[in-house]
């Protein structure tokens, strides 16, 4: 769906010269207002009323008001004083206007140009100022306590040029821009306060299609649900201005650009501290395309700090699309609980120059980049520096999928690594950064699921209708959830599909569920890495589909909020997650299809037009739409219901004939006909798609999904018949079902299962529905663990999979064409293979030429008897204690592949006979903590299988020859790896001297400390400081290991729990103040940030001899939280004196008359205040 969009070619005219609009565009509230024209007389002030005002303006002789009065609506007034096609200056004289919470104060239209300066303007029910088409100039202006029930509580402008200079906004509250809206307008602040108590919905400041430029500007100590400064989707130009404590409930918690290719964005010489959100861009959420496919806006930051913020993603500034350029900036302790400690970019070209980021962190369990994120385009970092940040991988620079030039830049004292990149682009480079710590162009696949999520347990609504009934509602059965509102993101296809999924699954279940269409959208963009390539915003009902059909959902709301501005969610893959297996796709145009679907399944996903409310085809009378003409779909709704017999009149223009599909929308239920409304059969739209609903029938809880997409299909090929995926066993596994999609119900199909390329299953049959089909096979087939299996699908068509983030295994996915293979590039067939886990253990062999017979073992705690199938030979064993053996006899060299069936279940063994190996047990990998002493062990064998003994072996460790190691008497080779090397990958190169053939094993040296991060409190406010430590094998250590944590120069000894933490509580001997804190565990020291907080304030006081009292005040606070009930102790002159403090954190001490007499006049005395072991002195010179 898309909201108010404003041509950008229009807004680069109106930047030039203020278009011609409607005067009536300034009567943003009421009519109700009194009209002062140009040519009106004009004298002195009157008395204190709307009206006399009124009058004062028509009696002004020089185009010039001042006031003399204060000036308060009464009900006998007008709601606004209206001033068209006026020059007119009112000087306040700091007076001030009041709307006794009843009334706007002006309206400023048709060309007029307006001064108001040294003026009070509070109290306003209405947007106090509305100017639409004129000129408005505020000078040393005051606006407080206004309020306005939409947009802009103390200026609302259309089409105008808006100065504010040295103007105050407080405290004024509308949904959209609290303090000002703008649109199609120009708005300069110079020296400007923003604040507000409670919480704004929609920022101070909001801007549509216009030019809003803010210089010398403070926002402060304000909260709100999005951008709680400034939101924009045209230009924004800001310098010089604060942004302190500022935070958003949801996402960006300064400052929000949304817009297109014509969106440019300038931060200059400004500061954003303490700035937060929960979800995306701590400080600043940029989306650069917005709605659009257009992504070449700019935004450039420049001399400009970002200091203590934090989001889930993006700690200081998220960024999507477009180009961003840092110039000559600080990031210092910024944080993202995920990914993107300081800068999160996806899609967008990123340059760093002259740079530092300092303290950064995302987190260290799983988060990625400490100080940027990079996803996706060209990134140049030029001569800046990274220290101390932190992440699990990329410390200081994470890159994915990214064409990276790093160079002439410092990289200190970074957790883990300074840089790690996935998929890099050609020509990537890193060049004169010193000794960089680097993982470069790794790669990860991560599209298996390996949980079984909830259970879904069947108790089914019977539902009493037919597609021969003249009416139908899923709605009036109660079979449909509650209409949400999707606001201003084009998320209707999530929407859309969740309305489906949640219907299908109380008509199955009984049981209500509230998906995340925010997990839906935001797996499924582009700023995924599961995401399709192609949308930025909006979707398909494929997508949709995919998300639940790939177990990425169904997860709950409350798992992934709701975000109508942000677009990056964690991957969730939770175990509570309903996992479904079956969806059926229908042809819109088949009438009865879509009736027999509704009460069979539920509702139905469903693309039609009308992504406007006020489309020219929607009668908001009836509640009706019919769509003819030229137009296709291009919005998402759920179909919940039909009525045959719904007249023609209820339409605009009257459709052939009578008919509606009902539909619930998702714009709210004040929306509509309480959120849905009717649909003409012979909707134009509704020829180009298919309706999808979700069959929830098979409630087998398979415990692992295998699959090479996550994005499931967006064409049929038919050019070929049979297709294949390829996958690799993780564990072992039983085979138990295998997915695909179908063009059309009831096509025919043949499903061939290799293992290790051996056909050993094939089963045959129709599909029951078109759509997304998981067949039941009818024998299961077992696979053992790292046996690599193949799904071959011959049918009428192969659906492919093109449009896609993710990265696809190179000879995985392919089609078959006359015996053929040919392998995809950049697309993938879907195919999803279910398994269990395996009851039976069928190990494959590795025997030796010359080693004698070859025995198979079957391991489990199954019971009965299991039938082997070897070279052609049929044996029945019976299984003793879960267990039995056959003996194959003596193999030549070479593959031979058993056959196990048990239980409708077949298993296979493959047995290798090999002339000769090093033995290097279970893995070629290894794993230990930073500055551990340990041996690695391989064993090499001849042609024979017999032990090479005494032998010097050819080895490598890093690419050095190591000499004079030999073998023992039984073969084997120890290799002892000395405590010092350093953190990261090392690689030991063995070769066979006999065979010569070679073996690497990786070494992974890994950090001795997790989870260790910088500590901001206040003093003695229960903070702790928390490490996991890792024992000598790289897992994490039990309880009772002993670490040194040092605070400055004070040292604690630290014991770890059964988990392996380490907790420090900050002690009270700790200060207020700076601190280095570092932990110590078996030679390795990491350091963090420790900021202690001053909670003491003690008023500063005028000492006279002669007084008959001296009150000592102090404040006690952690920030705004007051501390009550806490002692205390005053010292004055040498004399203590104790005292509470109140629910307001003050505590109050009076020094008697008797003690003051002592005191010499002229000469200093000493106070002081103490909190625990916090003191704050202070001195006072004594008067008389």
């Amino acid at each position: 769906m898309k909201f108010y969009k404003i041509s950008i070619i229009f807004l680069f005219l109106f930047i030039v010269s203020i278009g011609v609009v409607c005067a009536e565009d300034a009567n943003h509230t009421t009519q109700d207002a009194l009209e002062i024209s140009e040519g009106d007389v004009a004298l002195e002030a009157s008395e204190a009323t709307y009206t006399d005002l009124g009058d004062q303006i028509k009696a002004a002789t020089d185009s010039t008001v001042k006031l003399e009065n204060d000036y308060k609506y009464n009900d006998s007034d007008k709601l606004y004083i209206n001033l068209n096609h006026l020059n007119l200056t009112i000087d306040g004289n700091e007076k001030s206007i009041d709307g006794n919470n009843k009334a706007g104060f002006l309206k400023i239209s048709n060309h007029s140009n307006v001064i108001i300066k040294n003026l009070f303007v509070k109290n306003c029910n209405n947007t106090a100022i509305i100017v639409g088409n004129s000129k408005l100039t505020l000078i040393n202006v005051t606006f407080e306590n206004n309020h306005d029930k939409e947009s802009g509580a103390a200026v609302y402008a259309r089409g105008s040029n808006v100065t504010s200079t040295d103007t105050k906004f407080l405290n004024n509250y509308a949904f959209y821009g609290s303090a000002i809206y703008s649109t199609l307008s120009n708005v300069t602040i110079n020296n400007g306060l923003f604040k507000n108590d409670n919480p704004v919905v929609w920022s101070l400041i909001r801007g549509s299609g216009s030019v809003l430029e803010i210089n010398n500007t403070i926002f402060a100590n304000t909260t709100s649900k999005y951008a709680t400064a400034i939101y924009n989707n045209g230009v924004t130009i800001i310098k010089k201005s604060k942004f302190l404590n500022l935070s958003a409930n949801v996402t960006a918690g300064a400052i929000a650009v949304k817009g297109s290719a014509f969106t440019f964005t300038t931060i200059d010489d400004c500061q954003f501290i303490n700035v937060t959100s929960s979800r995306n861009g701590g400080a600043l959420y940029l989306d650069i395309a917005g709605d659009s496919e257009e992504s070449s806006g700019i935004v450039s930051i420049n001399n400009t700090l970002f200091k203590n913020c934090s989001s889930e993603f993006g700690g200081a500034v998220l960024q999507l699309d477009g180009s961003l350029n840092i110039f000559n900036s600080q990031f210092e302790d910024n944080s993202a609980v995920e990914n993107g400690g300081a800068v999160y970019t996806s899609y967008a070209n990123l340059i760093i120059k002259n740079t530092t980021f300092t303290g950064n962190n995302a987190s260290t369990d799983n988060g990625w980049g400490g100080a940027v994120f990079f996803d996706k385009g060209i990134i140049i970092v030029d001569d800046s520096t990274f220290k101390n940040n932190g992440a699990k991988e990329g410390a200081a620079i994470f890159s994915y999928d990214g064409n990276y030039q790093i160079k002439n830049s410092k990289f200190e004292n970074n957790a883990n690594e300074d840089i790690h990149t996935y998929f890099d682009v050609k020509n990537s480079k890193i060049s004169n950064c010193g000794n960089v710590k680097k993982v470069i162009n790794s790669t990860k696949y991560p599209y298996d699921v390996r949980y079984s999520g909830n259970r879904i347990v069947l108790n089914r609504t019977e539902i009493k209708g037919s597609a021969n009934d003249p009416y139908f509602n899923l709605n009036d059965l109660g079979l449909v959830t509650p209409v949400r509102n999707q606001g201003s993101m084009g998320a209707c296809w999530a929407f859309g599909a969740a309305g489906a999924f949640e219907s299908a699954f109380k008509i199955a279940t009984n049981i209500t569920i509230d998906v995340s269409e925010n997990n839906i959208q935001n797996m499924g963009l582009r700023y995924s890495i599961f995401g399709s390539s192609e949308f930025g915003e909006a979707g398909t009902y494929f997508m949709s589909a995919a998300h639940f059909l790939s177990w990425l959902g169904a997860i709950n709301s409350e798992d992934d909020t709701y975000d109508e501005l942000g677009k990056i969610s964690a991957l969730s893959f939770s175990p509570n997650a309903y996992h479904i297996v079956d969806a059926i796709f229908v042809d819109v145009t088949n009438r009865t299809a879509l009736k027999e679907a509704l009460v069979k399944y539920g509702a139905l996903n469903l693309f039609v037009f009308g992504a406007d409310s006020d489309n020219e085809f929607y009668n908001d009378t009836t509640h009706a739409q019919y769509t003819y003409g030229n137009h296709s779909g291009n919005h998402y709704v759920t179909l919940v219901g039909w009525n045959d017999t719904y007249e023609v009149d209820n339409f605009i223009e009257h459709p052939p004939g009578p008919g509606a599909w009902i539909c619930k929308n998702s714009w709210g239920n004040g929306w509509g006909d309480n959120g849905f409304y009717y649909l003409s059969y012979y909707d134009v739209a509704l020829d180009d798609s298919e309706a999808v609903g979700f069959i929830i029938e098979n409630t087998e809880q398979y415990e692992k999904l295998y699959q090479n997409e996550l994005g499931g299909y967006d064409k049929y090929d038919g050019n070929y018949t049979e297709y294949a995926d390829t996958f690799v066993s993780q564990d072992g596994d039983i085979i138990a079902a295998v997915g695909t999609f179908f063009e059309k119900a009831n096509s025919p199909y043949t499903i061939s299962i290799y293992v290790n390329d051996y056909k050993v299953y094939s089963q045959s049959g129709r599909s029951r529905h078109a759509g997304y089909n998981t067949i039941k096979l009818n024998n299961y087939v077992a696979i053992e663990d790292g046996s690599v299996f193949r799904i071959n699908i011959k049918s009428t068509s192969t659906p492919v999979l093109t449009n896609t983030r993710q990265h696809i295994l190179t000879n995985n996915s392919f089609v078959v064409e006359d015996g053929s293979y040919d392998f995809f590039k950049n697309a993938v067939v879907p195919i999803k293979v279910y398994t269990y886990h395996t009851y039976l253990q069928v190990p494959n062999i590795v025997s030796y030429k010359g080693n004698g017979n070859v025995v198979l073992n079957i391991i489990g705690s199954a019971v009965g008897d299991v039938i082997v199938n070897f070279n052609g030979s049929t044996t029945v064993l019976t299984l003793e204690d879960g267990n039995a053996s056959i003996d194959l006899g003596v193999l030549p060299v070479g593959d031979y592949v058993v056959s196990i069936y048990y239980n409708n279940s077949v298993f296979i063994s493959h047995v290798k006979v090999f002339e000769t190996t090093i033995d290097c047990g279970d893995s070629n990998t290894a794993t230990f903590a930073y500055n551990t002493d340990f041996t690695f062990t391989v064993k090499l064998v001849d042609c024979q299988g017999q032990p090479i003994k005494n032998t010097e072996i050819p080895l490598k460790f890093d690419g050095e020859t190591v000499k004079g190691l030999k073998t023992d008497e039984n073969g084997y080779l120890d290799v002892r790896i000395f405590p010092g090397n350093t953190i990261g990958k090392h690689y030991l190169d063995y070769t066979n001297p006999i065979s010569n053939e070679k073996l690497r094993v990786t070494l992974n040296i890994v950090s001795r400390f997790a989870g260790n991060a910088n500590v901001n409190m206040y003093y003695f406010d229960g903070h702790s400081y928390k490490v996991r430590i890792r024992s000598n094998d790289g897992n994490f250590a039990g309880s009772g290991q002993v670490i040194t944590v040092k605070i400055g120069k004070k040292s604690f000894k630290v014991k770890t729990d059964k988990k392996g933490y380490a907790t420090l509580k900050i002690p009270k001997t700790i200060k207020p103040g700076k601190y280095t804190i570092s932990a110590t565990y078996k030679g390795q020291t990491v350091k963090n940030k420790l900021t202690v907080k001053q909670v003491l304030k003690l008023t500063k006081v005028k000492v006279k001899k002669s007084a008959k009292k001296l009150v000592l005040k102090a404040t006690l606070k952690n920030g705004k939280k007051a501390l009550k009930s806490k002692k205390v102790t005053f010292k004055f002159n040498g004399k203590k004196y104790k005292a509470k403090t109140n629910k307001k954190g003050i505590a109050k001490v009076t020094v008697k008359k008797s003690v003051l007499k002592k005191l010499k006049v002229g000469k200093k005395v000493k106070y002081q205040v103490t909190y625990l072991k916090d003191t704050v002195k202070r001195t006072a010179k004594v008067k008389r």
